[in-house]
């Protein structure tokens, strides 16, 4: 398990300052890019603020009566609050297969409902069984606006010893008055320094680590799940070994600049992202043509890629073919089939109108 809050420890020992003064705001929204550690820190802040004997860092003790409550998922103080298509599905351990639930064609929602903050009343207006109460929210900008409403009141007057955690990508996309009710713990990017150390001492060593860091733009995280999936280690998950094949795909054949043929392309990435319905993969295919595209600019002027550095030689092969006029649109090219990729009519045109405009950055000038 990774040392998450060695990675944010100027965060965390705020935190453990204030919560030592009596400072600790009721509310904390811990935000900061995607991939960082935020959610796992929040998960370690409430273990700490659970816990009976914390440690002199703030960090639970994990031996404690309240540490098994939280190990094992039945602590009656604490609560998370999290869309419905993000919990995992239950399995029935005879077939091992999904559990039928007489609601199996209904579409789990992505977005935290009202009902699910209107149901926290009843637990923070009652007594905690050990003095305090936390309730994490995740990730807080799944709220639409009548449920952040729903929320407002107990944040305005939140009982004793109840603590909010709001985890969030996107803090600019909450309410105002949610933001203003809350106190901002911004999380960054680790260093390149630390996250290669944590990478080193890893067991066993991720190889491939530093270059995935790269392309990852230092997103921990989703460096070592895609590391582990190149690597083809045991713990990797589906949903990186299917974007590490998507990765590969794609960059061997953007590689080859006016040699690219946008038909053969677009069949070999339909084949990865066809049958999943939430346009998940779709979209990370266009995530990764903007972290390409990124490279590409840079190298054309005059600079070294950062999330593909080992390609250095190739973009600059390629940086001598464009047409700049292309160049200059490409970008929001990108945005628009980034925006639509959630309901495309057919994947294939999709794909194939999507990788012509990628090879007509080659085409010659008036």
């Amino acid at each position: 398990m990774l040392d998450w809050v060695k990675l944010h420890e100027t965060a965390w020992t705020q935190i453990q300052v204030d919560r030592a003064r009596g400072r600790l705001s009721h509310a904390l929204l811990i935000s900061g890019p995607a991939g960082i550690g935020k959610l796992q820190f929040a998960e370690m802040l409430a273990d700490s603020l659970l816990c009976d004997t914390p440690l002199s860092d703030g960090r639970a003790c994990g031996v404690c009566t309240a540490c098994t409550w939280q190990a094992s998922g039945n602590h009656p103080d604490f609560r998370r609050i999290r869309p419905e298509a993000f919990e995992a599905p239950v399995v029935d351990v005879e077939s091992d297969k999904p559990a039928s639930t007489g609601k199996a064609d209904r579409k789990k929602s992505e977005q935290i409902r009202i009902d699910q903050v209107r149901g926290l009343e009843s637990f923070i207006h009652v007594g905690s069984h050990r003095g305090c109460r936390v309730v994490l929210i995740e990730p807080a900008e799944a709220m639409n606006e009548a449920t952040a409403n729903a929320l407002l009141k107990s944040l305005e007057e939140p009982p004793a010893g109840v603590h909010f955690l709001l985890v969030s990508h996107a803090a600019e996309r909450l309410l105002p008055t949610v933001r203003s009710r809350t106190r901002a713990v911004p999380l960054g990017v680790p260093c390149r320094q630390a996250a290669l150390q944590v990478l080193a001492g890893l067991t066993p060593p991720l190889h491939d680590g530093a270059r995935w860091l790269s392309r990852c733009a230092g997103a921990l995280r989703f460096a070592i799940e895609l590391a582990s999936a190149a690597e083809k280690r045991p713990d990797a998950t589906e949903d990186a070994l299917a974007e590490v094949a998507l990765v590969d795909a794609l960059l061997s054949q953007l590689m080859l600049g006016p040699r690219l043929d946008p038909l053969a392309l677009a069949k070999s990435c339909e084949a990865l992202v066809k049958g999943d319905l939430s346009g998940t993969r779709l979209a990370l295919l266009i995530d990764w043509m903007q972290r390409w595209a990124l490279d590409l600019h840079l190298v054309r002027l005059g600079a070294d890629p950062v999330v593909f550095p080992e390609q250095l030689s190739g973009f600059q092969k390629l940086a001598g073919q464009l047409n700049d006029a292309h160049l200059s649109h490409y970008p929001d090219a990108l945005l628009e089939a980034r925006r639509l990729s959630s309901h495309p009519l057919n994947i294939r045109l999709f794909l194939e109108a999507l990788f012509s405009k990628t090879l007509a950055l080659y085409e010659p000038g008036p």
